[in-house]
């Protein structure tokens, strides 16, 4: 019964860690978004065309949305983030392709 409760806790420690991965990739996909929004939302307020920095500003809170998307899915995914290179977190992170695409069902 002990290495029972011992295997469990193992099991559920594991699964933590993997979930702190995602969520400290997930963290850094969210600031990003936020610091290029935030760098659309300075240069929009530096505009003089009111139509062109309502653009920017729009586009601002677009890529801040789909950043809490992305954000969202990485966090919900079944994602190994230990499983990950450096490189391939860093191009998660991006939004550049990890070379780790699943197959596609026909």
């Amino acid at each position: 019964m002990v290495r029972l409760s011992a295997l469990l806790i193992s099991l559920a420690l594991l699964g933590a860690c993997s979930s702190s991965g995602r969520d400290k990739i997930a963290d850094k996909v969210e600031d990003n978004a936020d610091n290029r929004a935030a760098a659309m939302d300075q240069a929009s307020d530096e505009m003089t065309n009111a139509l062109r920095a309502d653009a920017v500003q729009q586009q601002a809170n677009i890529v801040r949305s789909a950043g809490e998307d992305r954000a969202q899915a990485i966090r919900d995914s079944d994602l190994d983030a230990n499983a990950l290179t450096r490189e391939q977190k860093n191009a998660l992170i991006a939004g550049r392709p990890t070379g780790t695409q699943a197959g596609h069902p026909r």
